[in-house]
């Protein structure tokens, strides 16, 4: 009796060390991802500040000069914004609206939007398929586990595909780690494409901001940044409360059980 109790709580204290050691190593990559993307922004930004200095800031605030470039070189200009906004998504710390906000500035509404639907197209259907081979560790590579434990939504998946597609819907809602969360769903690939199409109005509304600011119209541009805003905080608002409800009824069932 003795020695399995012994053997019992040696297997214990492996499986604890083994989750500390995993804990450790997740934290070292996520610090060391954000201590790099960290330093190479600013390290870029002093040496073009050093190279390029004021006609750099001359150059970017004429959307004219900016456009004359982007159509001087076609096609590596819209793969850096693609690429860009495929990085910005698999990353998932990096917020999207500063690119889809660029990509208007420079390619106008239209075209800005087929790029950055295109790239998160491009990144959204790369991460379900990893989450889906390989599972919650992808997902630990970015997001500590508590943040993914307090997503309780998707407990229950009667509704998934409609609660999905209306919080990918929605401004305001953390479409980082649903993105992710959705390979840890029963969802279908067919489904998950129809889902990330719903981030569609959240990218037109940035991509014409940028593009009225490219064409002078600040007022204009002021008013849609300001409804995007209001519509957004709507949004986490609505994120909280049915995540909370749903933590509610899950506690329900398990004093049920």
């Amino acid at each position: 009796m003795t020695a399995k109790r012994t053997k019992a709580t040696g297997d214990l204290n492996l499986r604890a060390a083994k989750e500390l050691y995993a804990s450790r190593r997740r934290l070292i990559f996520q610090r060391s991802l954000a201590i790099g993307i960290f330093s190479f922004t600013i390290i870029g930004f002093i040496l073009i500040s050093i190279i390029w200095g004021e006609t750099m800031i001359d150059f970017f605030t004429d959307s004219m000069k900016v456009r004359a470039m982007v159509a001087r070189n076609p096609v590596a200009s819209r793969l850096i914004f693609f690429f860009a906004n495929f990085f910005q998504v698999v990353v998932a710390i990096i917020p999207g609206e500063p690119f889809e906000l660029a990509a208007g500035y420079a390619f106008g509404a239209i075209e800005g939007t087929l790029i950055c639907m295109a790239a998160i197209y491009a990144a959204s259907i790369l991460i379900f398929l990893i989450v889906k081979r390989f599972g919650r560790p992808v997902i630990e590579l970015f997001f500590e586990p508590e943040r993914i434990d307090e997503v309780k939504l998707f407990r229950k998946p009667g509704k998934l595909n409609a609660l999905m597609f209306i919080l990918m819907f929605i401004p305001g809602t953390p479409k980082d780690i649903l993105t992710y969360l959705a390979g840890l769903t029963p969802m279908k690939l067919s489904i998950w494409l129809i889902v990330v199409s719903a981030r569609l109005p959240s990218v037109v509304t940035s991509t014409v901001s940028g593009g009225l600011v490219g064409s002078g119209d600040y007022l204009f541009a002021l008013t849609v940044f300001g409804v995007t805003a209001v519509v957004a905080l709507l949004g986490v608002l609505l994120y909280r409360w049915l995540n909370r409800r749903a933590e509610r009824k899950e506690d329900v069932d398990v004093i049920a059980d």
